[in-house]
């Protein structure tokens, strides 16, 4: 059984996929899987589902669209996983690594217990691999998404950093730079991922185009803000420049 909202809402009974009705009431689903375990007031969905101007009918048809969940858990047989109401509060009682949301908090928090490299990585990737899309995709725009998952975003970049930085330490270089070389495109202003990809370009024998890769972000970074790159990233740069032996991967960290 699993709850899906890292993109589209939706809830699978082994390789079923459950029909969950309207928009709202997958919204709603959405909400409640978010705060599993977690008694969410009906004044809460409402001011979710209507955040301009709710109609006079608003908690009457919350309470519809929970009920009409309830009837599809309950028909499907999802065992483990609970709609609850509580005088004006309503609960989803399942295991929260039902919900992929939660498994993928979960699992990055297991890679950073790792102390090997290859377990790590693995961690992370299949931690990634739940992104199907934006965060309750179908379901809610992009700025009621922001406030209901705030901070989601960042943690998977930074998830995708570390997994790339493991990765490189294992030595696959080669491999990565083309997933670098689009991720630095899609978010030029991060400069993790920048020194990655110069350190991946460095490593498979391409000095010139990681000296290409920190100039663009130096130009852009310039561009938009009026400051120079970060300490680490210039550093980097001299180090490339001068060959330093200490940055072979077996003698280096990937810079943060």
């Amino acid at each position: 059984m699993e709850i899906r909202l890292l993109g589209a809402v939706e809830f699978w009974v082994g390789d079923r996929q459950l029909d969950l009705g309207p928009r709202k009431q997958r919204l709603a689903l959405g909400i409640l899987a978010l705060n599993v375990n977690k008694y969410t007031p009906v004044s809460r969905l409402v001011d979710l589902t209507w955040p301009d101007s709710p109609p006079r009918t608003a908690e009457h048809a919350i309470h519809v669209r929970i009920s009409a969940l309830r009837a599809v858990l309950t028909g499907a047989r999802a065992d483990g996983v609970e709609l609850i109401t509580r005088g004006s509060t309503y609960i989803l009682r399942a295991d929260p690594l039902c919900v992929d949301i939660h498994r993928f908090r979960a699992l990055v928090a297991s890679a950073r217990a790792e102390a090997l490299d290859l377990d790590k990585a693995a961690l992370l990737r299949r931690a990634l691999d739940l992104w199907r899309g934006a965060p309750l995709a179908d379901v809610a725009t992009p700025e009621m998404a922001d406030q209901l998952c705030r901070g989601l975003e960042e943690a998977r970049l930074a998830a995708i950093e570390e997994c790339l930085e493991v990765e490189l330490r294992i030595g696959r270089h080669h491999e990565l730079i083309s997933e670098l070389t689009e991720l630095v495109a899609e978010n030029p202003f991060r400069q993790r991922l920048t020194a990655t990809l110069m350190l991946a370009l460095y490593r498979a024998g391409r000095t010139p185009d990681a000296l290409r890769a920190y100039q663009l972000a130096r130009r852009r970074i310039i561009s938009e803000f009026g400051i120079d790159t970060g300490r680490e990233l210039r550093q980097l740069e001299k180090a490339i420049l001068r060959t330093d032996p200490a940055l072979d991967p077996s003698t280096m960290p990937t810079p943060r």
